[in-house]
């Protein structure tokens, strides 16, 4: 007998854990979340075309090199010669977190000297030059209410909660800060204040005498909103100064320990839920390329058997892009990775089937029959939509209220 995974028996537990009051529940939103929400624009031929609102890591890496690479016969600029040095190291499709990852690092030892053929004001210049590109391209606004966003902000707001909702993001972007103040939704981001809301370690430590109703934000790798002022004071304003700097992407290394702290901070907030009994920890959006986010998740979940974690993934179990995912949930039995056509769960991996016998209510577009040839009762091959992020937050509103006529 071939294993199947019951596709509606796993979108029940789901649904329960996310109607509890009482459990520790948290949300891991990354860089394919704001893929879910599309504006319509026009093209350089004049059509209309339906775009995401922020690109992906590998769109946002193509943007930025577009702008800082140089032009067909002018002289390299400080961007082609870096791609260079790291494809000549081996990294042969560097990120933008990659690559601003290698100039820190190289900035961190240049000194007064000169590292590799770059003199320090040349990669800080650099590191600049990204860092306004990535504001620029990920500074948007979601179109309407009903976005996936909403969805998730009017979720956590709807139960009367004994211990809050944390939500952990690798994103930049403003999206849901937006989503959760136009819902009316309290959340507290380890800032305080008003016209340059400073960061507060203690605050941050202590959470937990804070209203339960106040969800906790956690941005992971830093804030367009976030600045390193002259004085080296973390702050938040959406106003950047002439001489302050944008904290965007850590590069886990001590080069600077103003910038490094709010970061170690943020990864402490995501192994303290982790390591919370009976948490359960919902990721959309992560394809499991951070090595250093994996480790945090793998070996907390490993010293906490009793978290579960459930992963939805964008594409099929069997995608190049998520073989990391795979090898984390193969050896570590609380994580479940939940793809469009089969899951790993339990370390076993497997396609979905549905049986209709299990009944629970699901919004249309979630379960998608598919075909077989050879079609039985108890075991009907279907696809799971989970790992589409406007998906997931029309399950969210079907537990907070009617599923509508959303607009994606």
């Amino acid at each position: 007998m071939t294993l199947k995974h019951d596709a509606l028996r796993q979108i029940s537990y789901i649904q329960q854990a996310l109607s509890q009051s009482k459990k520790p529940i948290g949300f891991f939103i990354g860089a394919g979340c704001p893929l879910a929400v599309r504006v319509n624009q026009r093209n350089e031929d004049g059509k209309e075309v339906s775009d995401p609102i922020i690109p992906d890591v590998a769109g946002l890496t193509q943007k930025i090199s577009d702008k800082l690479k140089a032009a067909e016969g002018t002289e390299e600029t400080a961007w082609d010669k870096l791609i260079s040095l790291m494809v000549e190291d081996g990294v042969s499709s560097p990120n933008i977190e990659d690559i601003l990852t290698q100039v820190r690092a190289l900035r961190s030892v240049a000194g007064n000297g000169t590292v590799r053929g770059f003199v320090a004001k040349d990669l800080e210049d650099l590191d600049e030059s990204i860092c306004k590109i990535i504001s620029d391209e990920v500074d948007k606004s979601l179109p309407n209410e009903l976005s996936p966003y909403h969805n998730l902000a009017i979720w956590a707001r709807t139960i009367d909660r004994e211990l809050p909702v944390h939500v952990f993001t690798t994103n930049y972007d403003l999206l849901i800060e937006q989503a959760f103040e136009e819902s009316s939704a309290p959340y507290f981001d380890g800032f305080i204040g008003a016209r340059k809301a400073f960061f507060d370690l203690g605050a941050v430590e202590n959470e937990h005498c804070l209203p339960a109703r106040w969800t906790r934000l956690w941005k992971i790798h830093g804030s367009i909103n976030w600045i390193l002022d002259q004085q080296n004071n973390v702050v938040r304003s959406d106003k950047l100064d002439e001489g302050n700097k944008y904290l965007i992407y850590p590069s886990h290394l001590k080069y600077d320990q103003s910038r490094k702290m709010p970061y170690l901070a943020m990864l402490d907030r995501l192994k303290d839920f982790l390591f919370k009994s009976s948490s359960v920890l919902f990721i959309s959006g992560y394809s499991f390329s951070d090595d250093h986010i994996n480790d945090v998740i793998c070996r907390s979940l490993e010293n906490n058997p009793t978290c579960m974690t459930y992963a939805f993934l964008y594409g099929n179990i069997g995608d190049e892009k998520y073989e990391k995912a795979r090898k984390c949930a193969l050896r570590t039995p609380n994580l479940s990775l939940f793809a469009f056509d089969g899951a790993i769960i339990g370390r076993n991996q497997a396609n979905w089937s549905y049986n209709d016998d299990i009944r629970t209510s699901i919004p249309d577009g979630i379960l998608i029959p598919e075909s077989s040839d050879n079609p039985t009762t108890e075991d009907k091959i279907c696809k799971i939509q989970l790992g589409d992020f406007y998906q997931f937050s029309r399950l969210l509103k079907n537990l907070s209220g009617e599923v509508g006529d959303d607009e994606k």
